[in-house]
């Protein structure tokens, strides 16, 4: 039988575990600025996940970012990617790190939604990224 702090402390845990995250889920539908994202998608919203994919600078330059995007994997990396096979990722304040080659995990919490500037989805996966690895 299972004492009340040790059922609490069981469920803490699972809570934190992160959800491993394909770009197949975050890129498997057509998207067009202003259509409903699949609820597969939109669940997935202030949750704690894992994706991988290539680390690409959002800015040209050389040296340590505190910011990146991160891009599928499936793409190699060749020609322009689709605005659902990105994840716009922030370090914690005062962190940074060199953009690393090859595919990375990224780890941390996830924001879904379109993200405007002037009228212009400029985004629509964010994440607070935990690690990188």
């Amino acid at each position: 039988m299972f004492r009340m702090p040790a059922l609490l402390a069981l469920l803490a845990w699972a809570a934190t575990d992160p959800i491993k995250v394909g770009f197949d889920k975050l890129a498997g539908f057509e998207w067009k600025e202003g259509t409903t994202l699949p609820k597969s998608v939109t669940d997935l919203d202030e949750k704690v996940v894992t994706i991988r994919g290539f680390m690409q600078r959002e800015v040209p330059g050389s040296g340590p970012v505190n910011q990146f995007m991160l891009i599928n994997d499936a793409c190699g990396c060749n020609g322009t990617p689709k605005m659902t096979e990105i994840v716009f990722c922030t370090l914690p304040d005062g962190v940074t790190m060199d953009v690393k080659p090859g595919v990375v995990t990224v780890t941390g919490k996830l924001y879904v939604g379109e993200e405007k500037e002037d009228d212009v989805v400029v985004m629509l996966y964010q994440m607070d990224a935990d690690t990188v690895q």
